[in-house]
């Protein structure tokens, strides 16, 4: 996806998340079978939000753990608003997002005109969003390159 899709200040500074997803696709019910955009109609909670390096695999963030909460919600409409709270502090993206396929295509108009798009994994009633991503995996204000795993659960 490549764009920065949340900001939010962290204890150390501030913490980008680009690119609310995804890499891989597909659809649990099966190969080939791809849902229009209704599917993500609803209100949906991250259940899972890991940040993990490019460069070491074995350096990662469980946001989650960290006291981070992420939240999104779809319109029929194809509204979006993406909200990402922790750290004493939140941030908030909307815009509209439509499905291709197997990407989903976030065009964020709020805080910034960027067009972002992903693949998804559907298992169950949940999504999983999963793709690039900037993070300051050790708090010294250099941001470097990730991978984000965000699994989205139907509140």
């Amino acid at each position: 996806m490549g764009s920065r899709v949340l900001e939010i200040a962290s204890k150390a500074g501030v913490l980008f998340l680009a690119g609310v997803v995804v890499s891989c696709g597909g659809d649990s019910s099966g190969p080939g079978e791809t849902p229009g955009p209704d599917f993500m109609v609803g209100d949906w909670i991250a259940t899972v939000l890991v940040v993990t390096s490019a460069v070491n695999p074995e350096v990662f963030a469980d946001l989650l753990a960290k006291g981070a909460t992420f939240r999104l919600l779809v319109q029929p409409s194809g509204r979006y608003t993406a909200i990402l709270s922790g750290f004493g502090q939140a941030s908030s993206e909307s815009g509209t997002l439509s499905v291709e396929g197997t990407q989903v295509v976030f065009r964020r108009t709020l805080p910034s005109p960027e067009v972002a798009r992903s693949t998804w994994v559907r298992e169950g009633a949940d999504v999983i969003l999963t793709g690039p991503t900037e993070f300051d995996f050790n708090s010294d204000g250099m941001i470097e390159s990730g991978t984000i795993v965000i699994r989205l659960t139907p509140r």
